[in-house]
């Protein structure tokens, strides 16, 4: 049986833009921390028209960048530029792991969104990988939220509040929470960076979290709800 999951996060860019360097270094950090969540080292390919058109372009292998990639790429950010779109899958089929990469020209909070979409077909996503996963992307980007769903847990506004973030399976905010102020969570988690606690994981089901299981549903419809009343459940337009 497949397991699917969506992990969505945000970051803000403190320059004007962000450098091309810098952002073939998230790509190549994504790809790295994918293959071992997984447990296969994949070769991820561009996007094309025709799945036979991607398969010929190999974007990423042993998580450095191709060079064909790399021109492309190079050619987009100049012509684009403020604007840089870009995807990458592992050329699977209909179930693909996938990175979508969004630096949108008319974002006023100069954000970037990342989406992942991963698939496993047998244990490697679990609690205890995808509690390390948004642990190490949420200090790598210094992202204003991470969180993690899956069955369209959020796209059939299955969550509380439509304009504000989900929690879904858990969620990553960049606030210390005690597990007391949320007794509703399965599991409150700090992230540290060293000795210094740079924010906490929510995490509503022990067992993998089902978008279409009404138990759990609510358990994270809980979980929202507990956030906005200690104000830690900010708008979408917040971040």
């Amino acid at each position: 049986m497949n397991i699917e999951m969506s992990v969505n996060f945000s970051f803000r860019i403190h320059l004007d833009n962000i450098p091309l360097s810098e952002i073939i270094g998230q790509f190549s950090f994504l790809v790295s921390e994918l293959n071992n969540l997984l447990g296969h080292q994949f070769e991820w390919f561009e996007t094309g028209h025709s799945k036979n058109e991607a398969l010929s372009h190999i974007a990423f292998k042993n998580n450095e960048i191709s060079d064909g990639t790399l021109l492309k790429w190079e050619e987009r950010y100049k012509k684009d530029y403020p604007l840089f779109v870009e995807s990458v899958w592992d050329g699977k089929g209909d179930y693909s792991n996938a990175i979508n990469y969004r630096k949108m020209f008319f974002d006023p909070a100069n954000r970037v969104n990342v989406e992942l979409h991963l698939v496993s077909q047998n244990e490697k996503i679990n609690l205890t990988s995808f509690i390390e996963l948004l642990s190490k992307i949420s200090l790598y980007f210094e992202c204003s939220y991470v969180n993690a769903d899956n069955k369209g847990y959020r796209f059939f506004d299955r969550n509380v509040f439509p304009d504000r973030l989900s929690v879904g399976w858990m969620i990553y905010i960049p606030h210390i929470v005690f597990h007391e102020l949320i007794p509703e969570a399965a599991r409150v988690i700090p992230v540290m960076d060293g000795k210094q606690q740079k924010g906490t994981i929510v995490v509503s089901t022990e067992e993998i979290f089902d978008g279409n299981n009404k138990e759990h549903i609510g358990k994270a419809n809980n979980i929202e709800i507990k956030l906005l009343d200690l104000g830690l459940l900010p708008l979408m337009t917040e971040l």
